[in-house]
């Protein structure tokens, strides 16, 4: 258990029994008030650094006006009312003719919080945007209505950014300004009690307080309209990871009014509101109906997570589809106008691959237990350099090995040739096999470098047939190696 865990949990066992002395209070003198312990996670809170706080929810039981009273706050009306309820105890009715301001049961109407909505971050790493309704919960998970907003990369101007804006790699924002825009559309506010006015806060880069929008009255789809343009002059490896791994939170706000209560309900008791409200018979239905409503909610950061993949699928297949429409094209036009075939041979490599893009892909042609020479077959991608000057006559070069080899041992180079010839004969048949010293090095022309054999003509199996590289490949190009 954390420290921040130790502290709640010390706070809750030191409020539980205070608060039911306070309520037990409020029923013995009948001020329609009702106490209830709650725990206030960080992300409900604007500061998000803060750990869990423990407070006190005040509900005014005639109109259901309620207060978020903070522990200190609630220690020190608590004095209070034990002083009225000793002057309860010793008969004095002065209690009852105490000014309404000093009344430590009453509070003047103000502001409460509906619940939060969160939008995460991370599509903006990709310049795409984010446009969606979230839904607004409260402390304990419960939909209190939903919130239209959208993050969008956008021009200084505001203006948004274009499809062709798509960023694969994060990393590619580094040391550029960034501009992104904020907009909070409308909302759609569940319960009937806040029509008296909706307005939004939200905090977010270079904020040092909330930003708040206009409050709009008598009505429960208030519209807003709200805009703002956030600018970051150098995007640097903070400002990625903040994208990566952090969120907006708008927090939803409600007005609250002393209205006059209903005339039948001003006849009833306190203990009698509090049993109809639910507060004392049914705690374990609440409880239940608030863990249907979480398993309900859906995910913020996960649906994010699911649009930003969603968008950057997208437009990714726009451009693949615009590749294969170019290759198409290009691929109907005449042969006098076919040129640049290397750039198509990439461009088809790209456009029609499974996955493996831009990747060389190395074949063993010949699969026979021979330890003479292999044949390798290398897919040509743009990044391969081709080395020029290479003799084309797989013979002549094993010529010249043989004879360089031969005069070093004093041979004669006619039976060189003799023995390279019928090697090189018997190259797809039963090759003959060479010595351990052979096999451990390369042949080598007498300045010491390595000589690579290019073959031009297809490689030929025992039963005459051509090799399977010899069939060529239309989207691919290929070139067969036999390395000594």
């Amino acid at each position: 258990m954390s420290k921040d865990q130790q502290r709640a949990q010390e706070q809750v066992l030191e409020l539980l029994p205070m608060v039911s002395e306070v309520n037990a209070v409020s029923e013995e003198l009948n001020k329609y008030r009702h106490f209830e312990l709650v725990l206030i996670s960080g992300g409900y809170q604007e500061d998000k650094d803060k750990g869990t706080k423990v407070m006190v929810q005040v509900k005014n039981l005639l109109n259901n006006n309620i207060w978020m009273w903070e522990r200190g706050k609630f220690m020190n009306r608590r004095y209070i009312i034990q002083e009225l309820y000793q002057q309860y105890i010793d008969g004095d009715d002065s209690y009852k003719n105490i000014e309404q301001d000093k009344d430590p049961f009453f509070d003047p109407p103000e502001d409460v919080m509906l619940g939060t909505a969160n939008v995460f971050l991370q599509s903006l790493s990709y310049a795409l945007d984010f446009d969606d309704k979230l839904a607004i919960t409260d402390y304990k998970g419960q939909e209190e209505g939903m919130l239209t907003v959208a993050v969008t990369p956008c021009l200084p101007n505001g203006r948004s950014l274009d499809e062709e804006s798509f960023i694969e790699d994060p990393s590619d924002l580094l040391g550029k300004p960034y501009h992104f825009k904020i907009t909070i559309r409308n909302c759609e506010i569940n319960n009937s009690r806040y029509s008296k006015g909706v307005y939004v806060r939200h905090k977010t880069l270079g904020d040092k307080d909330p930003i708040k929008t206009k409050v709009v009255e008598d009505t429960l789809s208030p519209e807003f309209n709200y805009s703002r343009i956030i600018t970051i002059p150098s995007v640097n490896q903070e400002h990625l990871d903040y994208f990566e791994s952090q969120s907006i939170t708008f927090f939803v706000h409600g007005c609250q009014v002393d209205t006059p209560p209903v005339a039948s309900v001003k006849k009833l008791t306190t203990k009698e509101l509090r049993e109809m409200d639910g507060q004392m018979t049914a705690p374990m239905l609440r409880r239940r109906n608030t863990l249907v409503a979480s398993n309900m909610a859906v995910d913020s950061q996960l649906k994010s997570e699911i649009h930003t993949l969603q968008r950057k699928y997208d437009r990714l297949e726009k451009k693949e589809k615009r590749i294969q429409e170019l290759c198409r094209q290009w691929s109907d036009k005449s042969p006098e106008e076919q040129d640049f075939e290397k750039f198509m041979n990439s461009i088809k490599a790209v456009a029609f691959s499974s996955g493996n893009k831009l990747k060389s892909r190395v074949q063993l042609v010949n699969h026979r237990d021979s330890d003479a020479f292999s044949v390798y077959s290398f897919e040509v991608t743009p990044e391969m350099k081709f080395i020029s000057g290479l003799s084309e006559d797989p013979i002549q070069e094993e010529e010249e090995v043989s004879n360089e080899s031969g005069s070093r041992r004093g041979s004669s180079p006619k039976k060189d040739h003799d023995t390279t010839s019928k090697d090189a004969k018997q190259s797809n048949g039963s090759p003959k096999r060479k010595s351990q010293s052979d096999k451990d090095s390369p042949q080598k022309h007498s300045n010491g470098k390595e000589k690579l054999v290019q073959a031009t003509k297809p490689a030929a199996s025992e039963n005459g047939r051509p090799s399977p590289t010899s069939s060529g490949n239309s989207a691919k190009e290929s070139k067969t190696c036999i390395i000594m």
